[in-house]
């Protein structure tokens, strides 16, 4: 791990409260699942069984959901506390084509290499000290002919956000906080830098989301609880689409 990337162990409650249990997270989860669901339906014959590994997933939401496909997964993290939940679930479930391994990106890159049908990564290059090097990585995991699932946070939908709450001394500092708080993404990416980072490597963009198109942008946040299956419906409609797949908080792009 670099010395500067983000460990979350003692958040593992606080992830699964403020993160993971609300509508943020669950319009999230929805949107990769369905993006996963539509490129693997579209990639490899039915029946095919998957090595995936992901990168940085936490207590292992997506691990699980490819899993229970039948797929074979390594879950990596730098936090073990995060793994803990994910191998309590693993046992509570009698989850066995699941490998739990607490392992950072940069020793993924030191440990396997052109193995993976489909590597995941997701909300990890925000806490990263040197995200191009990260990308280095990432492309170096996926077998010839695989799949990059890789969800960053949006440059523009963070500085879109800043624009509707009317921080713009924010947005003329650069979007440098003067505070870190634990939980808030420290660093964002543009689209431009990603695309040179996908050419680079020879890939090409087979699938384009955006995660929270409109979510944070609602007036009546009661609907976030009182609505939560419509936001997610509106959500999943409109984030394949341009422009909306552009303002996301998140970008998620599968690449190949």
């Amino acid at each position: 791990m670099a010395s500067k990337d983000v460990n979350f162990d003692k958040s593992n409650s606080t992830f699964k409260k403020n993160i993971y249990g609300t509508s943020k997270g669950k319009v999230r989860e929805a949107i990769l699942q369905r993006d996963l669901t539509l490129i693997l339906e579209k990639s490899f014959a039915e029946g095919t069984r998957l090595k995936v590994l992901d990168v940085g997933g936490g207590q292992g939401q997506l691990a699980f959901f490819l899993a229970a496909l039948g797929h074979d997964v390594v879950l990596t993290d730098i936090s073990n506390e995060m793994l803990d939940v994910a191998r309590n679930y693993a046992d509570q479930n009698k989850v066995t084509n699941i490998t739990i391994q607490q392992m950072s990106l940069q020793a993924c890159g030191d440990t396997f290499k052109d193995e993976f049908d489909l590597v995941l990564c997701h909300a990890v290059f925000e806490w990263l000290e040197d995200p191009k090097s990260g990308f280095d990585i990432l492309a170096s995991l996926v077998k010839p002919n695989g799949l990059l699932s890789f969800m960053y946070y949006n440059k523009v939908g963070q500085t879109l956000s800043n624009l509707v709450y009317g921080n713009f001394e924010y947005i003329k500092d650069g979007m440098k906080g003067r505070k870190v708080v634990k939980l808030n993404p420290q660093s964002s990416l543009d689209a431009d830098t990603v695309a040179n980072w996908v050419n680079k490597h020879g890939l090409s963009i087979v699938l384009q989301s955006g995660v929270r198109c409109f979510h944070d942008y609602m007036r009546d946040i009661n609907k976030w609880q009182d609505d939560l299956p419509g936001i997610i419906e509106m959500e999943l409609e409109y984030s394949l689409k341009s422009p909306y797949n552009q303002i996301g908080r998140y970008t998620h792009l599968i690449l190949e």
